[in-house]
């Protein structure tokens, strides 16, 4: 049953469809933010698109035209864009909803700590594996990110993210597993592994988890910007 052209796009589908029923709910009003929202999935998605297209021509990663309905943006499958859209809403939904329902920000207390480590370990595996590029380029942007986040900004969210993101793991390691080969016969997204650690949460390369962890981070941040505008 799962091997289709159209199961790409039914993850997508599958991603996005519970959050954007629930957008409408009365408690969480998710719709009241969608100009934010796709602003910041805009700004984010050009860049990393952007940043898809590049490694793709480079055969950093590619994709399995068997699970592919064969409309593409340039070198990109139409799916694969949609993915910096359906993700995005999806995640920052539950971001939105953990606020809601759990009043306390438990880890504003360590935010600084617990940037400062992300910072220093990404710093530390862009600089011994400069030769690979997937992690140097994830883990360099990231660690420069991170770094801004810890000596420059003063924002008080990123610990509501940290929280939030450790439950995102969940449904991502379903939808990603899939997209690299869990329960089908090839993966939907193929890995050059000359490229990356050739470490593996299952099927998934350990990098996607930093790569998903950098976009949504900077999703959250100009969500949280656009929406913080509105009341100034």
């Amino acid at each position: 049953m799962l091997e289709t052209p159209y199961l790409y796009l039914g993850l997508m589908i599958f991603t996005i469809a519970v959050p954007l029923i629930r957008s409408f709910e009365h408690r969480i009003a998710y719709y009241k933010s969608f100009d934010s929202l796709f602003l910041s999935i805009a700004i984010m998605g050009s860049v990393f698109i952007a940043w898809d297209m590049v490694f793709t021509n480079m055969g950093i990663w590619g994709f399995n035209p068997d699970y592919l309905i064969g409309v593409n943006i340039i070198n990109l499958p139409l799916e694969e864009c949609l993915f910096f859209v359906a993700v995005p809403f999806s995640c920052v939904f539950i971001y939105r909803v953990l606020n809601y329902f759990i009043a306390k920000d438990y880890l504003l207390a360590y935010q600084k700590r617990i940037t400062n480590f992300l910072f220093a370990f990404s710093l530390a595996i862009a600089v011994f594996h400069y030769d690979k590029w997937y992690p140097f380029v994830t883990f360099l942007l990231l660690a420069l990110y991170l770094g801004y986040m810890s000596y420059f900004s003063k924002a008080t969210w990123p610990s509501r993210f940290y929280m939030a993101y450790l439950v995102i793991l969940i449904p991502f390691l379903i939808v990603n597993g899939v997209l690299t080969g869990t329960g089908i016969e090839s993966p939907i997204v193929w890995y050059n592994d000359a490229e990356n650690l050739s470490i593996r949460l299952g099927t998934i390369p350990v990098e996607d988890a930093f790569y998903g962890f950098l976009l949504l981070m900077g999703n959250v941040h100009l969500y949280e910007y656009f929406e913080s505008r509105k009341t100034t």
